[in-house]
């Protein structure tokens, strides 16, 4: 009985010790809420027209429902650098989308590579409108459009990644406006891609 006893004390550090991972520290976090802040590299194609390519940046915002699967929101606005066009003035994008993402995630990792897709709403527009060399009334497109991409997360810290993340958006304009004047038309094919680098962090 004296020998059994001091044996029944050592079985649960012995457990422990034989748990993998039991003593790793965790390197990254993918759960509850989450923003991040990116510089954006985009471009846009409406119908068979030439690619046009824009800079710019957003934000997201989002929560991680679980280690696996984060609810988000994200906004992403882009101005193109026009050199020749029939309207000279100054040219802006921008994304809304509202989306699921998978991420392909363990907490002993420090690097975490996701899928993802969304809705989204797409604007492109023209501002301070010049048409030989007379001012015009600003312009702008608006559509809908379905969002997919992917991105790999590189933690600095648990709570802090460097994200890199490509999107392409397929959709329609189906609302011009110009000037005070808004009509709605049968949809107007247009594609666009981001290339998006920034921070994540989960506070």
């Amino acid at each position: 009985m004296r020998r059994t006893f001091p044996l029944m004390l050592s079985l649960p550090f012995l457990a422990a010790a034989l748990v993998p991972g039991s003593g790793s520290a965790q390197e990254s976090t993918t759960r509850g809420f989450n923003v991040g802040l990116h510089a954006s590299g985009a471009s846009l194609r409406v119908q068979d027209d030439d690619r046009r390519n824009a800079g710019g940046g957003g934000v997201v915002i989002g929560y991680g429902i679980n280690r696996r699967i984060l609810l988000f929101l994200q906004a992403d606005g882009a101005e193109f650098d026009v050199q020749s066009a029939d309207v000279e003035g100054k040219y802006k994008m921008w994304h809304g989308d509202l989306g699921v993402r998978f991420h392909f995630a363990s907490s002993l990792r420090s690097w975490v590579p996701y899928l993802q897709a969304a809705f989204s709403a797409r604007r492109a527009s023209v501002s301070n409108a010049v048409v030989n060399q007379m001012p015009a009334a600003d312009g702008s497109m608006l559509g809908g459009a379905f969002s997919v991409g992917g991105g790999l997360m590189v933690y600095f810290k648990e709570t802090l990644a460097l994200d890199l993340q490509l999107i392409w958006s397929n959709g329609k304009f189906t609302e011009f406006k110009v000037g005070n004047l808004t009509e709605s038309v049968p949809g107007v094919d247009a594609q666009s891609s981001r290339f998006n680098i920034g921070v994540s962090w989960w506070p």
